[in-house]
Formats: C-alpha cells, sequence, structure tokens
C-alpha cells in the first residue's frame, strides 16, 4: 500500500520566526509527518522538516489542518513542472535548486562541527567552499550576473551587495580552514560563516531572484542555461590536499604574537612605574 500524501496547513511557533515561513502549506508523506510529529507528547505540533523553515533550524511546527492531499503527485517530483520552475529550463529555478546542495552541505559542516573531526571538516569545507565557487562565482558572478547588466532597474547596486555576501563567506571558509592547519577548530568564524550562507541563500531566494527572474526573456534563457552548463562541465574542483601548517604564516603569526606579548609587557612597566 502506497504511502498516503498529506496536506498539512502549519504556523511556526518560533518567537523570532520571519515571514516566509511563519503560515504555510507543507505535502508529507503519512509517515513522515508521524516521525516528525513524535517529538512531541501534544498531537498538534511537529517538527518542521529539513529545509522547511527559512532559519535553517528545525522549529517547532502546529497542524492548523490535515488534509489528504488531493493529488498526490506532489511528492516525489513527479508532476509536470512548468517552464518557471523547471531547473532543466529556467537559469533561476537551476540556482534555486543548487541552494538546496549547498544547504545540505553546510548541514554536513554543522554536524562534523559536533564531532569536533578535525581531518573531516577539512575535506567537507573543501566541498562546500569548490560549490560556492561554481555556482556564486561563476554561474552567478560571470553567467547571469553580467546578462542582467543594463537590464534590471538599480541592477548594479543590487549585484554588488550580492557580490559583498560572496565575498564575505567566502573569506570565512578560507579563514576557518587556515585555522584548520594549526590543528584549530575555530566555531565563532565558521558560525558566521554558516549563518552568513544560510542567510544569503534566503536573501537570493526571496527577494532577489524573484525580482530579476521578471526581466529574463524566453530567448536569454536559452543561452543562460547554456553557459551554465559549460560552467559546469569546465569546472575543476580544488582538492582539498593535505592538511599541513603554512611555514610562512606560522612564522608572522609567531612574530605577531611575540610583538603582542612585549606590548603588553611594556604597558605593565608603565603602569606599574
Amino acid at each position: 500500500m502506497s504511502d498516503k500524501v498529506l496536506e498539512i496547513k502549519y504556523t511556526c511557533h518560533h518567537s523570532s520566526c520571519v515571514v516566509h515561513c511563519k503560515n504555510g502549506i507543507l505535502f508529507l508523506t503519512e509517515s513522515e509527518y508521524a516521525r516528525l510529529a513524535a517529538s512531541y507528547e501534544d498531537a498538534r505540533y511537529f517538527k518542521s522538516p529539513r529545509h522547511a523553515c527559512r532559519m535553517g533550524y528545525s522549529q517547532q511546527f502546529e497542524a492548523l489542518s490535515i488534509e489528504a492531499a488531493k493529488d498526490e503527485d506532489v511528492l516525489g517530483g513527479r508532476e509536470e513542472l512548468s517552464p518557471a520552475t523547471d531547473p532543466r529550463t529556467d537559469p533561476i529555478a537551476a540556482l534555486i535548486s543548487e541552494h538546496q546542495k549547498i544547504l545540505e552541505m553546510a548541514d554536513k559542516v554543522d554536524a562534523i562541527l559536533v564531532k569536533r573531526n578535525i581531518d573531516e571538516l577539512w575535506v567537507s569545507t573543501a566541498e562546500l567552499d569548490n560549490l560556492l565557487q561554481l555556482h556564486s562565482g561563476i554561474k552567478e558572478e560571470e553567467v547571469l550576473f553580467p546578462a542582467l547588466r543594463g537590464l534590471v532597474p538599480f541592477g548594479e547596486g543590487l549585484v554588488a551587495c550580492i557580490n559583498e555576501d560572496h565575498r564575505e563567506i567566502i573569506s570565512l571558509i578560507y579563514s576557518f580552514r587556515e585555522a584548520l592547519r594549526d590543528g584549530t577548530i575555530n566555531d565563532k568564524i565558521i558560525g558566521s560563516a554558516l549563518v552568513a550562507l544560510r542567510s544569503h541563500v534566503r536573501k537570493e531566494d526571496n527577494e532577489f531572484f524573484e525580482f530579476v527572474r521578471k526581466y529574463i526573456t524566453e530567448d536569454m534563457k536559452g543561452s543562460l542555461m547554456k553557459g551554465m552548463r559549460h560552467a559546469e562541465h569546465s569546472f575543476i574542483p580544488v582538492e582539498p590536499g593535505e592538511r599541513k601548517p603554512d611555514e610562512e604564516k606560522a612564522v608572522e603569526r609567531a612574530r605577531f604574537h611575540q610583538k603582542a606579548v612585549e606590548s603588553k609587557e611594556i604597558a605593565c612597566d608603565t603602569c606599574c612605574h
């Protein structure tokens, strides 16, 4: 017997819930809903499924109504996608779909952080960096953004904001990986990177992409998809490499630390005398 699909109208009980998931509709199989509802004794509540909450974490959802879905093809990608939501033909839909892979990798890094496994973090953050370099650095910055130039009102300013996010996230991941070379897990840096990444995805999916979508003509879609496919085929992922300290940078850090110690001693001598 097939697992019946449920249409669930819900509200989020998180005090800081953003507008995009405060209320909504989910389609879940009975078994999946039962698994999520098992987290609470009260039958009204269930745990939000992965990525349902735009804050990036599982939240307490309240089921306002539960009905059998009229069309059970709403799950599993069995429905016919509209041209505007088909990632095979629509560049914006393709980029949004890739965001899910990026968020899944961010979740993987989060899970490894709990285990405190430096070697696994070294590999997983390299994988995340590769995903971002291809998605953000090439498909967005080199394929999509040039096509929007002069086409979208305030486009240059919007693109500049998006690019600034890209630089911040990549820089934080780079800094975290540099610390890993010395055997240090810097939770603050990677935490900032993952928060910024999830916030950036929400900004693109719910604001930027929705705004620019209407300016992309049917004629543009073909060339954009061609450019993105070319990027996929030509992109060469960077291997994690051996996790060993950069001797030159290590010497520089040691020199900086020594100067800091000397400065404190001088300040102490001045205060004491």
